[in-house]
């Protein structure tokens, strides 16, 4: 699999001078992390522009705006602050954010395209993305993507993480092709275990159902979560592999308030592969603040603790978190030293290997 060199190291350079043009990383405010962001990486783009029609890959630039279509989907139009390394850094500074975990667009993920253009696009999009990270290391984590639909999704990631320097992986809530639990997804679980890498499950599913009023964005994308997590529950594979450090998104879904429904049908009904209580394995989830309610994430903190929910953005889109500092002091109840693990300290466990 062969990806262009001279262009990303092209783009990694144009990048490294546009956030040199940003607010120093010492004026970074408070600290925090940011452990749900999205980045669109410098180099992407031009190397999908040079060689992506050959697998399938279409960059439509029309009225200004910017699509991309992978195989059967189109994603976009991209919203250019994905990009912007300059104006991230300062939106980081003035929030409070010290370091953001960058993740991929999810809606720019190889799962609806056939192999090998799945593996070939997903390694491009990992390269660009540690190569954009590295313009500004102390600011930046990269987050990989896989082809979670195909058999190189556990080798991806593999070369993500060890070659690449890659903290974890952004993945959906299915895979295109099918669910989360299903068997082929096996080889993906024991290597993200055995890396003991993040995995942040983030919704893309609703995105592709026709609601109104933008239903899809407000409630199907917690109903996804929630139905994902669920499977991965009910499906044993967080039995199988119990040691697993997922981080949900928007809160963990609509699952954090039901957790007493799934306890009452996994006491009544049992289950052939669940061992485990679900509110026992709702507790070794991670899950970020999204919740544009700071009393509400003062509930999923007394349901799953203290340690573990994170701070999240989801920046830049407007569904986020455009005040993560205001949030975290909104908390009612909670005492500096809680505050502080929101912020900071529960991610650094998340993500330290």
């Amino acid at each position: 699999m062969t990806v262009n060199r001279r262009t990303l190291l092209a783009a990694s350079t144009t990048a490294a001078t546009v956030v040199a043009t940003g607010i120093p990383a010492s004026a970074a405010q408070s600290g925090s992390i940011d452990v749900h962001a999205h980045c669109l990486p410098n180099g992407l783009i031009p190397a999908l522009k040079a060689q992506g029609t050959a697998y399938d890959i279409e960059v439509i630039e029309s009225g200004g705006e910017t699509r991309i279509r992978l195989g059967s989907a189109t994603a976009g139009p991209l919203d250019p602050r994905l990009s912007d390394l300059s104006a991230r850094v300062e939106t980081m500074n003035r929030t409070g954010v010290e370091r953001q975990l960058l993740s991929p667009f999810i809606g720019l993920t190889a799962y609806h395209l056939p192999d090998p253009a799945a593996a070939w696009y997903s390694r491009l999009h990992n390269e660009t993305m540690a190569h954009t990270a590295r313009t500004s290391p102390h600011r930046f984590t990269p987050m990989a993507t896989v082809p979670l639909q195909s058999v190189s999704a556990a080798s991806e990631l593999v070369y993500a993480v060890e070659q690449l320097g890659m903290t974890g992986v952004e993945i959906s809530t299915d895979t295109g092709a099918g669910q989360l639990d299903d068997d082929r997804m096996e080889p993906f679980w024991e290597a993200a275990e055995n890396l003991r890498a993040p995995i942040l499950i983030h919704p893309s599913a609703a995105a592709r159902t026709p609601l109104p009023y933008r239903l899809a964005n407000f409630v199907g994308n917690p109903s996804d979560t929630t139905v994902a997590i669920a499977r991965l529950m009910f499906g044993g594979v967080m039995d199988r592999h119990p040691n697993l450090r997922i981080c949900l998104v928007h809160g963990g879904g609509f699952l954090p308030y039901q957790a007493g429904r799934l306890e009452r049908g996994f006491r009544f009904y049992g289950g052939d592969k669940i061992r485990t209580s679900p509110l026992e394995l709702l507790r070794r989830i991670y899950h970020d603040t999204i919740l544009h309610s700071p009393a509400r994430v003062r509930d999923l903190v007394d349901l799953v603790g203290i340690d573990r929910v994170v701070l999240g953005t989801d920046y830049p889109f407007d569904m986020g978190d455009q005040d993560p500092r205001g949030t975290l002091a909104g908390i009612p109840g909670l005492r500096d030293r809680d505050r502080a693990r929101i912020a900071r300290e529960n991610a650094e466990r998340l993500i330290r290997r």
